[in-house]
């Protein structure tokens, strides 16, 4: 698994919500996980010629899920994701930390949670003389 999470962090960002998700179950692992980080494998295997592409764009997209009580204590998971034209510029996944209602409130904690990196990656942009009229989430 930590071979895997390096992989999902340096060059396979497209194995990121996989690989984070089985992270969360090493605690208590059975042969359903087992036949996911399986299905990861070959993935990987199948895929060996897909090749991270970064191209500028005019600006920054952002892309905001969240996943429901899939957390045995029922907690939300929240995936972020950054393009600023072609790839992915930015990804993050997390741990809601609180409980929520519905998947309604869940989205919209996931919105928040998004909204400090997206006003930090407005305020870099700004620094290095991008001008970023709108961030479309």
């Amino acid at each position: 698994m930590a071979k895997l999470l390096y992989l999902c962090k340096r060059t396979r960002l497209d194995t990121h919500t996989a690989v984070a998700f089985l992270f969360t179950r090493l605690k208590d692992p059975d042969t359903y996980n087992y036949k996911k980080i399986t299905k990861v494998m070959q993935y990987l295997r199948n895929t060996k010629s897909l090749t991270l592409t970064i191209e500028p764009g005019d600006k920054p997209k952002w892309w905001v899920y969240s996943s429901y009580t899939i957390h045995p204590d029922m907690r939300s998971h929240t995936r972020i994701y950054m393009s600023l034209g072609n790839g992915a510029m930015y990804t993050a996944l997390c741990n809601q930390k609180l409980n929520t209602k519905g998947s309604i409130a869940a989205e919209l904690v996931a919105k928040d949670d998004a909204m400090v990196q997206v006003l930090w990656t407005r305020s870099f942009l700004a620094a290095q003389g991008q001008h970023v009229l709108t961030s479309t989430i």
